[in-house]
C-alpha cells in the first residue's frame, strides 16, 4: 500500500484535460486495465473516494511509466545483469509476502489457541518490580572506596547526594522508584536480581553509564497483564510460529543443494 500512496502523490502533480474509457495505448503497447482497477481498489481500502481526476492522474502516472519503461529498454538497461537480478529480487519477494499474507488469512489464530498461550504465560509469569538505590560514579577506584565506606557504616543516601552523577536520583539519596529488571541495563538488571532487600552490592556494577553501587530496599510481584493487554502481542507470536511450522515443513520436503 505504501506504494500506491507514492504512486498516487506524483498523480496529484499531474493534471489532465480529459478521460475517457477507452483503451490507453503507449507506442503499440496497451495499459492494462487491471492495473488500473487494481490502483483504484488499493486506494478504496484506504477509505479514499476515487474522483474522476484523480482517475485521469492514475492513467497519466501508467503512461509516464510505460514511457519511461520503453526508453529504458531501448537503452539496455532492462537487459543489465545487475538489473535483472534486482527485479527477480522484488519480483520474489512480492510473491512471498502476498503469499504468506493470504497463509496467515486461510489460517488464523483461533481464539482457544488465544486463551491456551495466554494461560501458559501467566502460569511462568514470574516477573518483580525492585525499588532501589544507586550511586553512580565514573571510575571503578571511586566505587570500591564507596562500598568500603559503606561496610565502615557509612550513610548510603549521604554518599549519593555527595558522590553520584546521576544527577536526577542523588537529590533523593539515589532513590530510582519502583522499576522492573527489563527496564535496566544488563548488567544493572543481573545485579539487582542477586540482591535481597536492605543488601547493596559487594563490587561496582559497570554500565555505560559508569560504575554503580547498588541498593535494593524493597521487591514485590508484579502484576501480570490482562488477556486483552497481551491479545495482539499473542496472536503474532501465533502467526510467525504458524509461518515458521510452514516454511521448516516446506523445507523438508523439498529438494534443496546448497
Amino acid at each position: 500500500m505504501k506504494n500506491i500512496i507514492l504512486f498516487l502523490y506524483f498523480c496529484c502533480f499531474i493534471n489532465l484535460s480529459h478521460s475517457d474509457e477507452k483503451e490507453v495505448i503507449v507506442n503499440n503497447v496497451l495499459i492494462n486495465k487491471n492495473l488500473i482497477q487494481y490502483i483504484k481498489n488499493e486506494v478504496k481500502k484506504e477509505g479514499i473516494d476515487i474522483t474522476e481526476d484523480m482517475e485521469k492522474n492514475i492513467i497519466k502516472r501508467l503512461i509516464d511509466l510505460e514511457l519511461i519503461y520503453q526508453q529504458a529498454k531501448m537503452d539496455g538497461l532492462t537487459s543489465q545483469s545487475e538489473f535483472l537480478s534486482k527485479s527477480e529480487l522484488a519480483f520474489k519477494e512480492l510473491i512471498y509476502t502476498t503469499y504468506l499474507q493470504k497463509f496467515i488469512k486461510e489460517n488464523k489464530v483461533s481464539k482457544k489457541d488465544i486463551k491456551k498461550t495466554y494461560d501458559e504465560f501467566i502460569t511462568g509469569f514470574k516477573e518483580k518490580e525492585y525499588r532501589a538505590s544507586h550511586i553512580l560514579v565514573r571510575t571503578k577506584n571511586q566505587a570500591v572506596g564507596i562500598i568500603k565506606s559503606l561496610k565502615r557504616g557509612g550513610d548510603f543516601n549521604e554518599l549519593a547526594k555527595i558522590n553520584s552523577i546521576d544527577e536526577e536520583s542523588k537529590i533523593s539519596g539515589g532513590d530510582l522508584g519502583w522499576f522492573s529488571a527489563q527496564d535496566m541495563v544488563k548488567s544493572f538488571s543481573i545485579a539487582i536480581k542477586k540482591l535481597v532487600p536492605n543488601g547493596v552490592t559487594d563490587e561496582p556494577v559497570q554500565s555505560q553509564f559508569g560504575w554503580h553501587i547498588i541498593k535494593l530496599k524493597k521487591v514485590k510481584p508484579t502484576t501480570p497483564p490482562s488477556l486483552d493487554e497481551k491479545i495482539e502481542d499473542i496472536k503474532n507470536m501465533l502467526k510467525k510460529s504458524k509461518l515458521k511450522k510452514y516454511l521448516d515443513d516446506l523445507r523438508l520436503t523439498a529438494d534443496i543443494k546448497n
